[in-house]
C-alpha cells in the first residue's frame, strides 16, 4: 500500500500538473483531516464493539479509494482539487482508526515483548515497502520512456489497492480480545481531556511530537519537487533516492527495538530525535544521486528510532483503558501542527528572500524548528520504565553503532539478536 501507493502520491501529483503550492496543500490537508477524523473515533468504537472488524473494514474502504485517485486523471476541470479531495479521504479512511489499532495491538503484545516485536514487524514492513518503491520506480521509468506513463501510475496504483485487500484478509484472522476495562485516566470528551491535559504522562510527548510534526511538515512538501523538478532526477534515481531510506529502516528498526527494551524508548528518543535536525542539510548541500542515497539511508535510520521510540513511549505512558483517547488526541495535534507546518512552508517557499534559494530557505527553517524542539521540549517527556543505569555516551555509541573500533558498525547492517535477559 505505502511502496506502490503513498510513496508515489506527490509524484502523481507532479504528473497531473501540480505546482509547488499545490503539493503543499496535498501534504497538509489530507493529514488535518485524517487527524480531526478521530474526533469520531470514540463513538465509532462505541457503534463498532469489534476492533477487529472496525479496522478490518476501514482498510476495505481505504483499499477501493484507490480507483477514484487514479481516476482523477479523466476530471477536466479542478482535476488537482479532487485529486487532493481523494487523497484525503483515503488517510480518513485509514487513520480514524488508527487509535482502535493501538488499543488493539497495545492488549495483544505484552510490554516486555513491544520493542522486539514492534522491531521486527516494522522491518518486514519496511522491507516490503522498499521492494514495491524499487519496482514501483523502475516500472514507472519504462513506461516513462515509452510515452504511457499514466499506465505505469494505474498499475503501481492496482498493486496498492490489491495488497491492501491482502492486509485486510490477514486483519480478519488475528484474534479479537475484549478491551481491558479499568477505571479511565482520561476524561470523556476532547474539551474535558483540554482542561486537564497536563496531569495526564503522556502530554509532554504529545507536545513535543507535535512540535517536531510541525518542523517536519515545513520541508516534507519539497523533497519531491526538488529530486523530480529542480534537480531532474529520472524516476530510477528518484526510486533509488527513497527506496534508501525505507532499506535502511529495514535494517535498523529491530536494532532499535533492542536497545529501547535494554535501555528505555525515552534515551532512544533523546538520541534519534537529537539527529533528526541534522538530517535536513545534505538535501540542500549537494545534487550528486550518490550522495543523496546515502542521505536518504541516514534519513531512514533516524527516523526508525524516533518512529519505534516514539509509539513505545507512547503505549507505555498510557493506560490501556485511555489508548484510543489518548491516540485520537495525539493524532488530533500532530494534523493540525502539520497542516500549519504546511501552510508556514508552502508561505516560505513562495516568499522567500532572492537572494537565497527558496528550498535552502525552507529546509533551513524545517532544521532550525526541529532543534528548537529537541532541545527545549524533550527533556521535559517523563521516561516511560524502570531502565538499568547507563551513560549517556555509552547508549550514543551503542545506538550510532561506534561503541568499539574492532566492531565500529556494531549491529546496524546485520540482523540483531535479542538481548541477554540479563541485560534487559
Amino acid at each position: 500500500m505505502v511502496g506502490f501507493g503513498e510513496s508515489y502520491f506527490s509524484a502523481y501529483a507532479l504528473f497531473l500538473g501540480a505546482n509547488e503550492f499545490q503539493i503543499g496543500l496535498l501534504t497538509g490537508i489530507p493529514p488535518l483531516f485524517a487527524g480531526l477524523s478521530q474526533l469520531l473515533t470514540q463513538k465509532l468504537n462505541q457503534r463498532v464493539p469489534s476492533r477487529r472488524l472496525l479496522v478490518a473494514g476501514s482498510v476495505f474502504i481505504q483499499a477501493l479509494i484507490f480507483i477514484p485517485v487514479f481516476a482523477s486523471f479523466f476530471i477536466q476541470n479542478l482535476r488537482i482539487e479532487f485529486y487532493i479531495l481523494f487523497v484525503t479521504l483515503y488517510f480518513v479512511s485509514g487513520q480514524i482508526v488508527g487509535p482502535v489499532w493501538n488499543s488493539w495491538m497495545g492488549d495483544l503484545v505484552k510490554g516486555s515483548q513491544m520493542g522486539g516485536y514492534f522491531g521486527r514487524r516494522n522491518r518486514v514492513i519496511t522491507m516490503g515497502t522498499f521492494a514495491c518503491i524499487t519496482l514501483g520506480g523502475f516500472w514507472l521509468r519504462y513506461n516513462k520512456d515509452i510515452n504511457w506513463e499514466l499506465r505505469g501510475f494505474g498499475v503501481i496504483f492496482l498493486a496498492a489497492l490489491i495488497c491492501r485487500l491482502i492486509s485486510f484478509l490477514f486483519l480478519m484472522k488475528k484474534a479479537d480480545p475484549l478491551p481491558l476495562i479499568t477505571t479511565a485516566s482520561v476524561p470523556s470528551g476532547f474539551g474535558k481531556f483540554i482542561k486537564t491535559f497536563w496531569s495526564h504522562r503522556p502530554a509532554h510527548l504529545m507536545v513535543f511530537m507535535s512540535a517536531m510534526n510541525f518542523g517536519v511538515y515545513l520541508t516534507a512538501a519539497y523533497f519531491t519537487p526538488l529530486v523530480l523538478k529542480q534537480y531532474q532526477f529520472s524516476y530510477t534515481t528518484y526510486t533509488a533516492v527513497i527506496s534508501a531510506t525505507a532499506l535502511t529502516k529495514f535494517l535498523s528498526f529491530s536494532f532499535w527495538g533492542d536497545l529501547c527494551d535494554a535501555y528505555g524508548p525515552k534515551k532512544m528518543l533523546r538520541i534519534s530525535g537529537g539527529l533528526m535536525p541534522f538530517i535536513m542539510l545534505p538535501w540542500i548541500l549537494s545534487q550528486d544521486p550518490l550522495h543523496l542515497v546515502f542521505t536518504s539511508a541516514f534519513t531512514g535510520f533516524v527516523w526508525a528510532g524516533y518512529e519505534l521510540s516514539t509509539f513505545m513511549l507512547l503505549l507505555d505512558l498510557s493506560e490501556p483503558e485511555s489508548r484510543v483517547q489518548v491516540s485520537s488526541y495525539l493524532n488530533i495535534f500532530t494534523s493540525v501542527s502539520g497542516f500549519l507546518g504546511s501552510l508556514i512552508g508552502a508561505s516560505a517557499f513562495r516568499f522567500a528572500p532572492a537572494w537565497i534559494s527558496p528550498y535552502i530557505f525552507v529546509f533551513g527553517l524545517g532544521g532550525l524548528w526541529r532543534a528548537l524542539a529537541v532541545l527545549v521540549l524533550s527533556p521535559r517527556i517523563p521516561d516511560s520504565i524502570v531502565t538499568k543505569p547507563v551513560k549517556a555516551k555509552e547508549v550514543f555509541l551503542k545506538a550510532t553503532g561506534f561503541k568499539s573500533v574492532i566492531g565500529f558498525t556494531s549491529r546496524l547492517v546485520v540482523f540483531p539478536k535479542k538481548p541477554n535477559s540479563k541485560d534487559s
